[in-house]
């Protein structure tokens, strides 16, 4: 009889979680392990790149509109689900006090999910976390967090009453495991790290796919990946532009993911006369491309657990440049395999300037990402160890 795997994760409309959620889907042996999937949300980004076969997807509409505030309250009236349209109104509410218990309160309102596991994997945290602790049967329980926590601590006072209940928790880099040890100290026997996987092959072979919109007249394209945020840095990479276009530099900036304020960042663009070299190209399902071709990858961002981007970037071997948030050196020496600059627009400019015109310096981490590519498929292999315990 195979075991039963059931993992947990929220939409798999963008980001990093939810690309390392469709690799991880993609690598467990499907031969070996009955494969089902809970899902709030059907449809976005990546969706489409899960498992066409011998996996279960399991939806429910009632926990799509309990997570789309009052369009949802609206839905589920429509639906007669008035307890349920109550119960999701007073989760906004709580949610302005204190989003740990607007969490546990929603987990309350998820339909239970009928049949045992052999193991359940709660990918998102939060709210799936309290769900599958209190509503799920499994023989073994795992939570994953995918960043530092020490940067999201709004869940604690709620995450410190049900880690206890779980059989594992993993976390994407070293710096983010030491960070939920010192939250949690009395679970660091269950504390580890299970980096989100990469695949060498799919990412080199897809990055050779045609595309379109690329900028023929410019001497130097930057490409950088992720929502476009002030916490992904988008703002410091606007001023930063600015910068570099004063000294005369001639390049066109791609920003590829989802514009969290279109017109906030169209504004911050006009403002920084950057129009004619900064693009927001939204979301591709199929970003390689535009990174294999790039002169440079840029990643601006405010803080990471552990940037997929960024390790797809070094599987298709670029010259990067990063901005040294807390967790950066879980992935980057210094001047070995990328140029890691403060967290400032001249910081930012000045590094970009000189790897564009240091061109020994750009060569000599191509070499060194060439030497160091890994397939770190055999990650799985640490929920499947979990059957032992």
């Amino acid at each position: 009889m195979k075991k039963k795997i059931l993992f947990l994760i929220s939409n798999l409309e963008s980001g990093g979680v939810s690309k390392s959620m469709v690799s991880l889907m993609n690598t467990v042996d499907k031969e070996k392990y009955d494969i089902s999937l809970w899902i709030g949300n059907l449809g976005g980004l990546y969706f489409d790149m899960l498992p066409k076969s011998n996996l279960t997807i399991i939806h429910n509409e009632k926990v799509a509109l309990l997570s789309k505030g009052i369009k949802g309250i609206l839905g589920l009236v429509k639906r007669g689900c008035f307890l349920l349209a109550l119960g999701s109104l007073i989760r906004m509410i709580l949610s302005v006090v204190n989003k740990g218990w607007a969490g546990w309160w929603l987990s309350r309102l998820y339909p239970k999910v009928d049949g045992e596991y052999d193991l359940i994997v709660d990918y998102n945290g939060q709210q799936q976390l309290y769900f599958m602790v209190d509503k799920l049967k499994g023989r073994k329980k795992v939570s994953f967090f995918h960043s530092d926590y020490s940067k999201w601590p709004y869940y604690y006072n709620v995450d410190k009453k049900y880690y206890p209940k779980v059989d594992a928790i993993f976390t994407i880099s070293d710096i983010c495991v030491n960070s939920l040890k010192n939250y949690f100290p009395g679970e660091v026997n269950k504390i580890s790290l299970m980096e989100n996987i990469s695949s060498p092959a799919l990412i080199q072979n897809m990055a050779n796919e045609s595309i379109l919109d690329w900028p023929e007249t410019k001497d130097s394209v930057f490409v950088t990946i992720g929502h476009v945020s002030t916490a992904k840095g988008t703002d410091l990479a606007i001023e930063a532009a600015s910068i570099l276009k004063k000294r005369g530099i001639n390049f066109q900036w791609l920003f590829i993911g989802a514009v969290s304020d279109k017109n906030k960042y169209d504004a911050l663009v006009r403002k920084w006369d950057v129009e004619d070299c900064i693009s927001f190209l939204g979301l591709r399902v199929n970003p390689y491309p535009y990174i294999l071709r790039a002169t440079l990858f840029v990643h601006p961002s405010q803080f990471e657990g552990k940037s997929i981007a960024l390790d797809e970037a070094k599987i298709l071997c670029k010259p990067i440049v990063v901005t040294n948030f807390s967790t950066v050196y879980d992935q980057f020496e210094d001047r070995v395999n990328a140029s890691i600059c403060d967290m400032t627009p001249e910081g930012l400019a000045d590094a970009i300037e000189e790897l564009l015109t240091n061109e020994q310096l750009r060569n000599c981490y191509q070499e060194y990402l060439k030497q160091h590519i890994t397939d770190n498929s055999s990650e799985v292999n640490k929920l499947y160890a979990l059957f032992d315990k």
